[in-house]
């Protein structure tokens, strides 16, 4: 007996067919996954570039806030200057042998000055002033502060009128090859007292090593590549930008308001008088020598951005003008730059990929020779020009021209 089949019909071919083609082959499979894949890099990819320019984005930000708000702190403290007998501005160089080596690594501007105070100013110093005193008494006493006033101290009574000394200056950070060149910066102030010399001032306030008396002075930040500070005496001519040199139209790097030779110019060619600046106060002059203008700029280095630098890809002799980096996109991006590497200041002239072009022993540095792999440190520059309301014209007889 003969078994008959029905003839599948022609829907039912079309259903199996369907089915054989709904499904993927080895090789689509293959195809299809290197798709994705090749896709899933380019996003991962340009994620990580958003981020890291992101990133970027706010450690600039972030830098230049922190230089701006220092260099404006010092600016405010400038615009105060007191222009009277009990005035002062003195500003020098220290150098700094952080290595211990027996060769200048970094030399580093110091700024001293009185300034003009409002009760505020005056009251709050007072405040200071009594709380260090009860602290010191209870301390001789070796008794709790609150045993001795029990209701809390008075409030003093802020004087009617008076000035403050203030004193900025810089010291080496210390930690480590890659930040022998940074600095910190600090600051104090204190009351004037009429006819006693701010202790800022004395002779022996700041150590043969440079370093301040112990207390007086607090951290105001770190991360400190490069401040600048130049002065504009009564012949200084600006309509062409800030020059420092030893001609009358150059700007000086020195100030002594009552001209008693207090910048030591042994420690620093930097502390040389400018050649514009007023001849000595002769004994009993009534008010002390202020400049036109004060001009300065500083450069950080974040923790972070110190972690992205590039370094020497080989030697550098004291001749070379071209350096090789291991990774050139860590360069600054425009010419006229600064780089530091190790205590050597050089200045981009051209960038070529990882090789770049530079001008030697800049900033007062000398050229030296550098090891491969040392780091290249640079910051972003912020310039803050301030214009001193308290300059007279009448130096020592005869107008100065602004």
């Amino acid at each position: 007996m003969i078994a008959l089949h029905p003839r599948p019909s022609s829907t039912s071919i079309a259903a199996r067919s369907c089915v054989r083609d709904s499904g993927l082959t080895l090789v689509e499979l293959v195809i299809a996954t290197g798709l994705a894949a090749l896709v899933m890099t380019a996003l991962i990819s340009l994620l990580d570039l958003s981020l890291d320019l992101w990133t970027r984005g706010e450690t600039r930000r972030t830098v230049v806030e922190q230089a701006t708000a220092t260099a404006d702190l010092m600016a405010r403290d400038l615009r105060a200057l007191h222009p009277g007998r009990e005035g002062d501005l003195l500003v020098d160089w220290q150098p700094f042998d952080v290595d211990r080596d027996g060769v200048v690594d970094r030399v580093w501007p110091r700024l001293r000055l009185v300034r003009q105070a409002s009760r505020a100013d005056l009251a709050r110093l007072a405040a200071l002033e009594l709380d260090a005193d009860l602290v010191a008494e209870a301390r001789e006493k070796g008794v709790d502060l609150s045993e001795l006033y029990p209701d809390g101290p008075a409030a003093p009574e802020p004087p009617p009128d008076g000035w403050i000394a203030v004193a900025y200056c810089v010291v080496p950070a210390g930690e480590g090859a890659d930040r022998r060149g940074e600095g910190v910066l600090l600051r104090g102030e204190e009351l004037v007292q009429p006819g006693v010399l701010p202790a800022f001032f004395e002779p022996t306030f700041f150590s043969s090593s440079g370093q301040p008396r112990g207390g007086t002075m607090q951290e105001v930040t770190g991360g400190i590549l490069w401040l600048g500070i130049d002065l504009a005496t009564r012949t200084t001519i600006l309509t062409e930008g800030w020059r420092v040199g030893d001609t009358l139209g150059d700007a000086a790097t020195s100030w002594d308001a009552w001209g008693l030779g207090r910048p030591d110019a042994e420690l620093s060619s930097w502390n040389l008088p400018g050649a514009g600046m007023p001849t000595p106060s002769p004994s009993g002059a009534a008010e002390p020598a202020l400049p036109r203008r004060v001009r300065i700029e500083l450069e950080f280095e974040s923790e972070r951005d110190r972690r992205r630098r590039t370094r020497l890809a080989a030697m550098i002799s004291k001749g070379e003008g071209t350096l090789e980096v291991e990774n050139g996109e860590a360069l600054p991006t425009r010419t006229g730059s600064y780089v530091l590497v190790e205590e050597e200041w050089m200045e981009v002239t051209a960038l070529r990929g990882d090789r770049f072009s530079v001008r030697r022993g800049q900033r007062g540095t000398e050229p030296r020779e550098h090891a491969a792999g040392a780091l290249v440190h640079w910051g972003e520059p912020v310039v803050v020009e301030v214009p001193i309301p308290t300059y007279r014209d009448t130096w020592r007889g005869g107008g100065a021209a602004r």
